[in-house]
């Protein structure tokens, strides 16, 4: 079978697997990894948990620590553009043929002591596998569900992040703050650093008893990073930050004001690992995360998708002047609450184009446009099909307006994805 023909079957299989399945735990990716070799056992790890800004923090750690010199892998979940972004090394996405090949391995090692295995956990195993074969120094994972039952979770990090904490995935995770900060916070580790993000008040003191009963050193940022000297310059950051007897000068590449904290928590993690101010400032000068607040022309793509990641965007939108219409495109999935997402968004558009996303877990149209009528108090246009819709919402912007694509980043996979009609294709 050529490489071609190997990537195309391991896709196929790999989607073919229950993508939304609930079955928390680590009885199976444990019982994988003893099989595989524990792979995780040969680079540090660095584990990154979260409601918001993980991913991004997980580009900033990666970036830090490749500017220090040190060879890198990333994990991040889920993908928006092709299944190799999904793991990299040294800021490039895995090639092809090694996923291929991880997959088949891991695949065979399931088979033996986890049929069962998920989505998440085979494809994690995949990360840590050619993480181990890339002879990676370090790897750092951002989490998928919660933390404490997630696949990535199976690993023994050297310093465990928590970039921020707020109620989301309440039918499996719990309802109130402290049962969200008690799964989230499961990836803290006894004697090793935990660095917590924007947390503060309620969740702050939650994601404190939680540090302390694992026995963790807690490090929150909004008291151990001083930061002055915030300037804003074409959307992007700037700053000067002090941690533990050390002073940095941050100029960011990614745009947002809420990449600020983001930073603090990727500068502190990669401080307490040893990273020098030189591959700080450069790292987090040279971290872009893909899909926050990316500009394509009068196109903003963002993957906000729930109410805390919304009000960021939401300001972000406030301030960009745009000559015509500023128009939202917008669709989410039926377990997030979409109703505050649009409560947030909806008031800083002159109109809101809703589509579906193709997948039993996304919320329908009909929904959708009822929650974004009420957030608007305005007639909202309603598309099926998302890539008709976004020419919708291009033509509706116009030349002169500024569309924003926003809700999920399902949505933005399926606007901009390619493995999956590559895999039509080679069927």
């Amino acid at each position: 079978m050529n490489d071609v023909a190997s990537y195309a079957r391991a896709l196929r299989e790999i989607y073919s697997l229950d993508k939304f399945g609930s079955k928390l735990g680590l009885e199976r990716m444990r019982a994988m990894l003893q099989e595989l070799g524990s792979p995780q056992k040969k680079y540090r790890c660095v584990l990154v948990a979260g409601s918001n800004g993980k991913g991004s923090t997980t580009e900033m750690i990666g970036a830090i620590l490749h500017a220090q010199g040190a060879r890198t892998g990333t994990y991040f979940s889920p993908q928006v553009e092709e299944f190799p972004e999904r793991m990299r090394v040294d800021g490039k996405n895995a090639g092809k043929q090694e996923i291929a090949d991880a997959y088949f391995e891991v695949r065979k090692a399931a088979d033996r002591v986890a049929p069962e295995a998920t989505f998440f956990e085979i494809v994690t195993a995949m990360a840590l596998v050619i993480f181990a074969k890339r002879k990676v120094e370090f790897a750092v994972l951002e989490a998928g569900l919660g933390g404490r039952l997630d696949a990535t979770n199976a690993v023994e990090p050297d310093v465990s992040v928590l970039t921020s904490l707020s109620l989301e995935h309440t039918d499996v995770l719990g309802d109130t703050i402290e049962k969200i900060a008690h799964e989230k916070c499961g990836v803290a580790r006894a004697g090793k650093p935990f660095v917590c993000g924007a947390v503060s008040g309620r969740a702050g003191l939650a994601a404190g008893k939680e540090c302390a009963h694992a026995s963790a050193r807690a490090v929150f940022v909004e008291d151990e990073v001083a930061v002055e000297d915030l300037r804003e310059k074409d959307g992007k950051y700037s700053f000067r930050a002090a941690f533990d007897g050390r002073k940095y000068s941050v100029a960011l590449s990614a745009p947002g004001k809420f990449q600020v904290p983001n930073a603090c928590c990727a500068l502190a993690a990669c401080a307490l690992l040893g990273a020098g101010k030189e591959a700080v400032e450069e790292g987090l000068a040279s971290a872009r995360p893909k899909f926050r607040l990316e500009r394509r022309g009068n196109v903003l793509l963002d993957c906000a998708h729930n109410p805390e990641a919304a009000r960021a965007l939401a300001a972000e939108v406030q301030a960009i002047k745009a000559r015509g219409r500023k128009v939202l495109l917008f669709s989410a999935m039926k377990d997030k609450d979409y109703a505050g997402v649009l409560a947030e968004l909806a008031p800083q558009f002159s109109e809101v184009v809703i589509t579906e996303v193709a997948l039993a877990r996304g919320a329908k149209a009909g929904k959708l446009a009822a929650a974004a009528r009420k957030a608007s108090g305005w007639e909202v246009a309603g598309v099926k099909d998302a890539k008709a819709a976004l020419a919708a919402a291009k033509k509706k912007a116009g030349r002169n307006g500024f569309l924003v694509v926003a809700g999920s980043m399902y949505l933005l996979a399926e606007l901009y994805g390619r493995d999956r009609i590559k895999i039509r294709l080679a069927q």
